[in-house]
């Protein structure tokens, strides 16, 4: 019944050219698309919280003592998991609040990401900024270069995590010049989800394993009647899908050492191309974010889109039958964009606040913890005995989407940029290209402001 009514909301919605809604976005897309209820904790009180000024010296020197570990204090926990996964993350906080022996309260606050970023970047000059927050490893090159965010060299050493089982290129991710800015949360790719009933409908035995036969997929999915489309590409509020798809067939983003854009050429032309004859053809989506399209498939109206882990609980709740596939390859293979989210301590944050901090990092890194966000969410394990864990190896959606360790491939390594450009030059690019501009004329566009932007870096 669930279905059928959001089938029928899709439908109307379809018709009036007007698609909206709150779903799933990617960690730090910094688009739109939201999903679950908004916590407005941060917004009454964003500052961390501070020991009171009141009582007698002894009892101030007693307070001292006691919060010097971070024990028995409330400290401020931002991130933008505004889907399904934030609802799995809200319990494990809420569990660790009721199971710590420290007195630490984590007051979270889940808010789009869009927000997270202007509220973060004048929380931090203020100094009222919370003492944890959640970021991609697009975003430490920039936070970490300017200060904004503590180097946690010493977090190992201070929390006797074994750093020998978390996988090497997972911690990397976070490092700037020599210095451990964030400790990883999850790490994840990109992925194809396809509805199993219409590909079935369809006649459709399995998922496309190349571009090409994607387009020829969605063109037997596509259905003008029922207002189904064959596959949906987000313009915004999404994950960089057209990262994945230029580096697969052949073309490139950056030069080897990141100071100049590689944009411009014929395999990314031919691939934009490509995108384009596919709107144009009808078995596309024109102009719809990654909200919208979350909205499409969860009213079984998309048969395919290119998403992450974080959308598999809203699926489920939808009741719909879908499976997971590799991100379909180009003449140079499979790729896709291997991303991290990790956990960071902005500047101005007080000792006290960062042991507290680093004992619920410490308690995240757990192989139980690691295990149940897997186990879950279907985010592939970076803790090595987690992955190790015969229920994980067992798991039918984790082994889908631990193909990060096949294809996946870090963007923008070392940029302080790399998020803005995917975010204010490419996906406005790709936009302009679905929306029926020359493609041509748009990548020599977005060449030179890349250009402009690696120039200032």
């Amino acid at each position: 019944m669930k279905r059928k009514v959001l089938a029928a909301i899709m439908t109307a919605v379809i018709l009036m050219g007007s698609l909206t809604g709150c779903t799933t976005s990617a960690p730090g897309a910094g688009g739109e698309g939201t999903a679950g209820e908004e916590n407005t904790a941060a917004d009454e009180s964003a500052a961390p919280v501070e020991d009171s000024a009141s009582g007698d010296a002894a009892e101030q020197d007693e307070t001292s003592q006691t919060h010097a570990d971070g024990s028995g204090i409330s400290i401020q926990f931002w991130n933008a998991f505004t889907g399904s996964d934030g609802d799995v993350l809200r319990e494990i906080v809420n569990k660790f609040n009721e199971e710590n022996e420290d007195g630490i309260t984590i007051e979270m606050d889940i808010m789009p990401g869009a927000t997270l970023a202007e509220k973060l970047a004048s929380s931090i000059t203020t100094g009222t900024a919370p003492a944890l927050v959640l970021q991609g490893n697009m975003d430490v090159a920039l936070y970490g270069g300017n200060g904004s965010i503590l180097p946690l060299d010493d977090f190992f050493e201070v929390t006797g995590t074994d750093k020998n089982d978390f996988e090497q290129s997972a911690l990397d991710s976070f490092v700037i010049d020599g210095h451990q800015y964030m400790i990883p949360m999850q790490w994840f790719t990109q992925y194809l989800y396809y509805n199993k009933d219409l590909f079935e409908e369809a006649g459709i035995e399995k998922a496309p394993e190349t571009w090409e036969e994607l387009a020829q997929t969605a063109a037997k999915i596509t259905n003008p009647d029922k207002n189904v489309f064959g596959v949906g590409f987000p313009v915004s509020g999404g994950v960089a899908w057209f990262d994945s798809m230029f580096l697969s067939n052949g073309g490139r983003i950056f030069s080897d050492d990141n100071t100049q854009s590689a944009l411009v050429s014929d395999e990314n032309l031919n691939t934009l191309k490509f995108v384009q004859s596919m709107v144009n053809d009808g078995v596309c989506t024109k102009g719809t974010t990654g909200a919208d399209l979350d909205n499409l498939m969860m009213a079984d109206q998309l048969g395919m889109v290119i998403n992450g882990p974080w959308m598999v609980n809203g699926l489920k709740e939808n009741e719909i039958n879908f499976g997971v596939a590799p991100i379909p390859g180009g003449q140079a293979g499979q790729v896709g964009i291997a991303e991290v989210t990790g956990f960071a301590v902005p500047k101005g944050t007080s000792d006290e606040a960062k042991a507290a901090a680093y004992k619920f990092i410490a308690y995240w890194n757990t192989t139980e913890i690691s295990k149940e966000w897997s186990m879950r969410n279907g985010f592939p394990p970076y803790l090595k005995s987690a992955a190790a864990d015969p229920e994980i190896q067992e798991n039918e959606m984790v082994k889908a989407f631990s193909v990060i360790a096949d294809y996946g491939v870090p963007f923008g390594t070392g940029l302080k940029s790399a998020a803005t450009i995917n975010s204010d030059i490419l996906f406005p690019m790709v936009e302009n290209v679905i929306a029926g501009s020359d493609p041509a004329a748009e990548l020599q566009q977005a060449s030179d402001k890349i250009d402009e932007m690696l120039s200032a870096e």
